[in-house]
């Protein structure tokens, strides 16, 4: 991020502007912290990292700033950017939720982060199981995992964080959902939703091919990476540790499964970028970084980095899939074009309700609990902070 920060005060320079920029950094969870006690001081810096997830709470309760003028002003392109992820910092004022086209920008996209499949072909090899197809359903990799655990070796045949599945990959493709269109009630109960999160938990706790989740803020690593596991599916960041973990031919990626009702397979993108607050003393410069940290030079500027992967630029990103290891990395991209979906959670207020509902079902994963009565409780949960949001929504 440094040497991101100084291209541009050399490029200040050359305009003959002089500018200072003073750079605060810290882990996700210190930044928030930090960010929530300036915000609450009325001090916030001018710019900082967005988080998609966060876009409507900001946007709606005065905290960020309307960039939509600015940059028509600008004439910043926007042109190559993934519209699902640019969809992601438009709001339009009452929406609850972003993504309105008729919405103004409250910020800018830097990358484009869908959740991936990969597979250990050595392990695959050994066990004589054949590699994952673009046809593969839920079932095929339940009857791979099956093959491919071997319990008294701790290996086992796959694993799918349970905190994951706010992401909708498996709940969409069961055609679930969490909530009602009109985010006013919770579904988390429904059939459907049921479905998805009882799959996963019987691949833990009855088939046994899926170790334990690793308890909350726990450091445990990567199960992949240190081979615990035959498959999985994980932030497409991880897959430079896997490139510098594992051997170059070792592993590979694959398409996401089909559910073997509904013959739906999908996926979501989310967009982390930049916004600038409100309260910001220098709006100008800040509107100037954040759109030379958005631009197509400065996402190859990130990407030559290691940071921000992959950009949000179609071309840059593009560039970025055409690396190896591993072999198959567009199919990554294949799944993102085929089978994106919204992600979920960008609505008002979605990040306190998370915070209040995931512990209630998570607890079923952890310790085998009835996970129909972990549903029940948290669909209740759910319902209880979807209104208080909406109270504060619109009150």
């Amino acid at each position: 991020m440094n040497k991101i920060i100084d291209a541009w005060i050399e490029i200040q320079k050359g305009k003959g502007v002089t500018v200072e920029v003073e750079r605060q950094y810290g882990s996700w969870d210190e930044y928030w912290g930090k960010l929530q006690t300036q915000l609450a001081a009325g001090t916030p810096p001018d710019i900082g990292i967005a988080d998609y997830g966060r876009v409507v709470s900001y946007a709606r309760d005065g905290v960020i700033l309307n960039i939509e003028e600015q940059v028509n002003l600008s004439g910043f392109s926007m042109d190559k950017m993934m519209p699902a992820a640019l969809a992601q910092y438009r709001w339009k004022e009452g929406d609850f939720d972003s993504g309105n086209p008729e919405g103004d920008l409250y910020g800018l996209p830097a990358d484009a982060q869908p959740q991936v499949m990969v597979y250990n072909k050595k392990m695959f090899d050994e066990a004589g199981v054949a590699y994952p197809t673009d046809d593969w359903t839920w079932d095929d990799m339940l009857e791979a995992a099956k093959k491919l655990t071997k319990a008294d070796q701790s290996q086992y045949g796959f694993f799918l964080s349970p905190g994951l599945m706010w992401r909708g990959i498996w709940v969409n493709s069961a055609g679930g959902s969490f909530h009602t269109p009109d985010y006013k009630k919770s579904t988390i109960n429904s059939a459907e939703t049921k479905e998805a999160f009882q799959w996963l938990w019987d691949a833990i706790w009855v088939h046994k091919v899926s170790p334990l989740p690793p308890a909350p803020n726990s450091q445990a690593p990567n199960p992949f990476l240190s081979r615990q596991v035959a498959m999985t599916i994980d932030g497409v960041w991880w897959l430079t540790d896997f490139a510098n973990g594992l051997e170059p031919g070792e592993w590979d990626t694959c398409m996401f499964p089909k559910h073997p009702k509904t013959g739906k397979r999908t996926t979501t993108v989310e967009a982390d970028g930049f916004w600038i607050f409100k309260n910001a003393k220098e709006k100008d410069l800040a509107f100037d970084l954040l759109t030379f940290f958005c631009s197509e030079d400065g996402q190859k500027r990130f990407d030559a980095e290691g940071y921000l992967i992959p950009g949000n630029h179609a071309d840059v990103a593009n560039a970025w899939y055409a690396k190896t290891p591993p072999d198959n990395k567009k199919k990554i991209l294949e799944n993102i074009n085929q089978d994106s979906v919204k992600v979920d959670i960008t609505y008002y207020q979605a990040a306190t309700v998370m915070s209040v509902v995931d512990p209630i079902w998570m607890a079923a994963f952890y310790d085998g609990g009835d996970l129909g009565v972990a549903l029940e409780a948290s669909e209740a949960a759910m319902n209880a902070e979807l209104d208080k949001a909406w109270a504060s929504f619109t009150g």
